[in-house]
């Protein structure tokens, strides 16, 4: 070990295996920060677990299904207005 060129390449070594865990701990970093996954994909599914298992009531169950749904501008379902559109430009 007193040897320079062991040290050095050893020193190397461990220089390398630092900087590729780097590299995989700031890539996964990225991934899950950068909006790549869908938090609101989970949702109804554990919504509908919830309910089945008695945790959540079937009332509760559709007001949250309906405060969960997206609403436009005007105060119409995302769905509805999408929809009038295509009849409206079927005309």
């Amino acid at each position: 070990m007193s040897d320079p060129a062991v040290k050095a390449g050893v020193a190397l070594l461990i220089m390398t295996v630092l900087s590729v865990a780097a590299f995989f701990l700031v890539a996964r970093l990225r991934d899950y920060t950068s909006g790549d996954w869908d938090p609101s994909a989970d949702g109804p599914l554990n919504l509908e677990e919830m309910r089945l298992k008695g945790d959540i009531s079937e009332e509760e169950f559709r007001t949250i299904q309906a405060a969960s749904r997206p609403h436009s501008a005007d105060g119409e379902f995302e769905g509805e207005q999408d929809s009038n559109k295509e009849s409206n430009s079927s005309e």
